[in-house]
């Protein structure tokens, strides 16, 4: 499948047409459709529109879907964001979105694009800010578990969501699923440790993010002016959250950013170090839930790898794109499961 740049032609054409029928005939997209860095499941791209109504943003990003069966992902995430925008909280807000529409044969939203670039970018070009970066995610994560989830389940049982997909067991029964498709002994044996050791649910459940991390956050003058790509929100104990920054906050970046590899790895080791600090300054968290959570999590990615890797056809599998196939994030979903639960993995 040809991704949304290499098609941006058409794309500009269908989006045209789609916008015109939404908001007015004389819509237009001014120059090229430009490709925006993150999306490691979606297209992200950055337009501009003349002519839009009155309170309509004319700086736009678009997140175009690469299946056409992730129309549920588009009213999800549309609802998260919305919700939480009206609520105050540095979020684009989704103006228009793909229901009932395609476009290239691919469901997407529209949204408001927001000042500033993303916090990894801007760390490395002003790395006096790199000292802030623990703290600056250690108290959105806190700011989010903070909310009264009430009202946002509501608004998205409203407008359709199945609210406990959006909990830690839509994890666990993918996990599950793969397993019992692949028959990969040690796949099974991590399906069977996440089941064996799974948490009970708190009455009172967080607002999670579940994808917490610099490239998520936009900064702006200094501050942070946004945070994006709600794709993994879930309900859940705030330990999730802290288990997903903490993992991608022990991944080097894949590219190089002009400084060294030895220096990169000890600002990371220290950036971690700080993060965990500060998450347990601002919340009360235990510890055994945080390596729970992170094995789920990234035992999800194994389970997907490994079942693309046997040839199982569920949709929710591995694509060509997916990063944690990628060898040097595969060898850090390998090394958490490992330590953490003891399992050796025969399928790496």
């Amino acid at each position: 499948m040809g991704n949304s740049f290499d098609n941006r032609s058409e794309l500009s054409q269908q989006l045209t047409s789609f916008l015109r029928t939404k908001l007015a005939e004389n819509v237009s997209i001014s120059g090229d459709i430009k490709r925006l860095q993150g999306g490691f499941d979606t297209d992200t791209l950055g337009l501009t529109i003349l002519n839009a109504p009155a309170k309509f943003p004319s700086d736009l990003v678009l997140r175009h879907f690469r299946h056409a069966h992730e129309v549920h992902r588009v009213i999800r995430e549309s609802t998260v964001q919305n919700a939480a925008a009206c609520g105050g909280h540095a979020v684009p807000r989704v103006p228009i979105d793909s229901v009932g529409e395609l476009l290239l044969n691919r469901p997407f939203l529209l949204m408001e694009r927001l000042p500033g670039s993303n916090m990894g970018e801007t760390i490395f070009a002003d790395q006096a800010l790199i000292p802030r970066f623990p703290w600056i995610m250690a108290n959105l994560n806190y700011g989010l578990h903070r909310l009264d989830p009430t009202k946002l389940m509501h608004h998205l049982g409203n407008s359709g969501v199945d609210v406990d997909h959006m909990k830690p067991t839509r994890l666990l029964g993918r996990i599950t699923a793969i397993a019992e498709a692949a028959q990969a002994p040690d796949l099974i044996e991590i399906s069977d440790w996440l089941n064996n050791n799974y948490p009970k649910q708190h009455d009172s459940l967080s607002i999670c993010h579940g994808d917490l991390h610099p490239n998520n956050i936009l900064m702006h003058n200094g501050e942070v002016s946004g945070l994006i790509d709600w794709g993994n929100a879930m309900f859940t104990d705030p330990e999730y959250d802290i288990a997903v920054t903490k993992t991608i906050l022990s991944i080097p970046p894949p590219d190089d950013v002009g400084i060294p590899e030895a220096e990169i790895d000890n600002m990371l080791e220290i950036a971690l170090a700080d993060y965990m600090a500060q998450s347990h300054e601002l919340q009360d968290l235990d510890e055994a839930l945080i390596d729970y959570y992170a094995v789920l999590r990234v035992g999800h990615a194994y389970a997907k790898v490994v079942g693309k890797r046997h040839g199982v056809d569920i949709p929710y599998v591995a694509h060509d794109s997916y990063a944690w196939d990628r060898p040097d994030l595969f060898a850090v979903v390998t090394r958490i499961i490992g330590e953490t639960t003891g399992i050796e993995l025969v399928s790496a």
